[in-house]
């Protein structure tokens, strides 16, 4: 259990880049993310089972940088990436068809999620005042934040489905995190998302090409 422990934790240095101590927790965490983040640009269905991985050495590593937000979004993770993994292999094998919701749902889908960024944005913002022992600091661009977050559900989501809108909200989610992060000062995580951005410019032109000409069976 102490070499576990010792594992995951933030001071177990791998090696040292450019000055900076990456620990093993840290590195695993990363590149898994990118293959996650690949693999499911190329639709591929390893995605979710490294994303299962991805979202364990994330939990870990928010929790010992006190991120409590991030750390228990990646709880949601973990679920999705189960959740994503049976939807795209049930009915004996057959892949989910990639599709599209249509002008009217994702209208709607923008809309709740604007709502919910407001609402998540207000919460976080009274945390100090409303558990002013455990949030001593105010938090940093709330509003942004909350989105990220509740945008990141919701593509998370969408992506399990297959449905195409997941990359086109990918891509504006690693935007925003790369003007956050780059603000946070925290660039080997905002070097990260601009990686995240190529790999979701990709999914965007790869899912929509094999939308516009697959012909298997849409399983709903």
């Amino acid at each position: 259990m102490d070499t576990v422990s010792h594992f995951i934790s933030l001071d177990y240095t791998l090696f040292v880049c450019f000055g900076y101590p990456l620990s093993v927790l840290e590195f695993f965490g990363t590149s898994s993310g990118l293959v996650c983040v690949y693999l499911a640009s190329r639709n591929h269905i390893l995605t979710w089972p490294i994303g299962i991985f991805n979202s364990i050495c994330f939990f870990f590593l928010f929790f010992q940088i006190q991120l409590y937000s991030d750390m228990l979004l990646q709880i949601y993770f973990f679920g999705s990436s189960i959740y994503g993994w049976w939807v795209w292999r049930k009915k004996s094998g057959y892949f989910l068809k990639i599709h599209s919701l249509g002008w009217k749902k994702n209208t709607i889908l923008f809309s709740t999620i604007l709502v919910s960024t407001y609402l998540l944005g207000e919460f976080t913002f009274y945390l100090p005042s409303l558990l002013p022992n455990i949030f001593k600091m105010p938090p940093s661009y709330p509003y942004w934040d909350a989105f990220t977050t509740t945008a990141s559900i919701v593509a998370n989501f969408l992506l399990a489905r297959r449905i195409l809108e997941s990359w086109f909200l990918w891509v504006l989610v690693d935007v925003v995190c790369i003007g956050l992060y780059s603000l946070k000062e925290i660039p080997f995580v905002t070097a990260e998302y601009g990686v995240f951005l190529l790999i979701a410019f990709y999914g965007c032109y790869h899912w929509y090409k094999e939308y516009k000409g697959s012909e298997l069976f849409v399983i709903d």
